[in-house]
Order: C-alpha cells, then structure tokens, then sequence
C-alpha cells in the first residue's frame, strides 16, 4: 500500500485477476445449480401431476428459477465487462507499479 498526501492508492492486480476468474466461475455454478434443481423439480411432477402440484411448479418457476436465470444475467455481464476491461487496466497496473517503485527508490 502507498501512503500518499495523507491517503492510500490501492492497486492490485492480483485481485482484480481473482474477481475476474471468480466471477466467470460463479457464472458456471449458477447455471449448473439451476439445471440441477430443474431437474429435480421435472423428477419431482411425474408423481405430483395434480392442481396443487401445478400451482407448486408454477410458483417454483416464478419464485425460483426465474430469478435465477436473472441473477446469472448479472453475473454474466460483470464477468463479461471483466473480461473486455483487463486488456484497458493493464497499463494502469504498470505505471502504478512503476510509480510505487519510483516513490520507494526515492525515499531511500
């Protein structure tokens, strides 16, 4: 960290790095979460294929699932912008490096 004029210049690469990957990551544990509870919910109306039950997966759809997929449309789209950013944050991790290097150098 870099104290500087009484405040802190905080880049960090590797975190930014971590965000992306972990992002992406929990893009695919949604999808898979959610293709494994459809499943359970289509295992489930074969023995429960009455008015009460119809309401049951209708209100699971509504309740559940669709959130999800829209939860994952979030998710998608930070990752995404994650993804496009990194190429156009890189030089600014250098040249904070740099900069962190040169006020280190200098308070020698």
């Amino acid at each position: 960290m870099l104290d500087f004029l009484n405040g802190s210049i905080i880049l960090d690469e590797a975190a930014f790095s971590k965000a992306k990957d972990d992002f992406a990551s929990l893009g695919t544990d949604l999808a898979n979460l959610r293709a494994d509870i459809e499943a359970a919910l289509n295992a489930l109306k074969s023995g429960f294929d009455t008015p009460a039950g119809e309401k049951f997966f209708k209100s699971c759809e509504t309740n559940l699932l669709t959130p999800l997929e829209r939860e994952k449309a979030v998710i998608d789209h930070i990752s995404s912008t994650l993804q496009e950013v990194t190429k156009d944050y890189s030089p600014v991790f250098s040249e904070y490096q740099d900069l962190v290097t040169t006020i280190n150098q200098s308070q020698v």
